[in-house]
């Protein structure tokens, strides 16, 4: 149980982490989205490259979370696990796509001035552009809910965390998606953003805190896994 309770409190902190990296990471990288970045840029790039250093520390956090998560989800569902280590993964995938995109932003202003550089610059920034945009509306949007939905199942069916906390992360990760597939047909949400992305926001800070001070609940996975062990058992000693 010792080895349990020491991956609970592995995963909320890395979940503190990867909410604090997206957060401070995706503001200070803010100006690289900016449709006058090329031009401006000299005056933000050391705030954009910590941010873009951040955002490569939430891809790491996830890739962590995704492998700490496995072993315990697995003892419930191993197919439904191995979706989350998928999605998860392919999520930190997509951020670390995302801010090389940025990056190369950040490079192709360097080359850009007053002198007709940016007749061939400007062209390849749009490209970059939407790259950045839709591996965030692909990866810490639509994949992360997806990832949410799987995660927070199996969290209900295995009963390690309490009802009530999968219950409002698997509501949490149906906005997130509806959040997702809506910006990506081109609608803005405006105000409504927050109601759409919050909820699993304080969800997953939720959970975090629960992972940290409680850990995971194993007996019913235990409870579940003995009577098989007692079979396997009754069946050696007949034979």
């Amino acid at each position: 149980m010792g080895a349990y309770k020491s991956t609970a409190r592995a995963i909320g902190v890395l979940f503190i982490i990867a909410s604090a990296a997206a957060i401070i990471g995706g503001t200070l990288a803010l100006p690289a989205t900016e449709s006058d970045f090329l031009a401006e840029a000299a005056g933000s790039e050391g705030q954009v490259v910590v941010g873009l250093i951040l955002e490569m520390v939430l891809a790491l956090s996830v890739f962590g979370m995704a492998a700490l998560f496995f072993p315990i989800l697995k003892k419930q569902h191993e197919g439904l696990a191995l979706g989350y280590l998928a999605t998860r993964t392919l999520e930190g995938v997509l951020i670390a796509a995302g801010t090389v995109s940025a990056a190369l932003m950040l490079s192709l202003s360097k080359g850009f001035g007053p002198d007709g550089a940016a007749a061939g610059v400007e062209p390849l920034s749009e490209v970059l552009l939407s790259a950045r945009e839709w591996t965030y509306w692909l990866g810490p949007m639509a994949v992360f809910s997806v990832s949410a939905l799987i995660l927070n199942s199996l969290l209900y069916r295995s009963s390690v965390v309490p009802t009530w906390l999968s219950i409002w992360g698997f509501i949490g990760g149906i906005l997130l998606l509806a959040s997702a597939i809506i910006e990506m047909f081109g609608q803005a949400l405006g105000g409504w953003q927050a109601i759409f992305t919050a909820p699993i926001g304080l969800q997953e800070m939720a959970l975090a805190i629960w992972l940290i001070v409680k850990g995971f609940d194993m007996r019913h996975l235990d409870a579940e896994r003995a009577p098989a062990r007692d079979l396997v058992g009754a069946g050696i000693a007949s034979g």
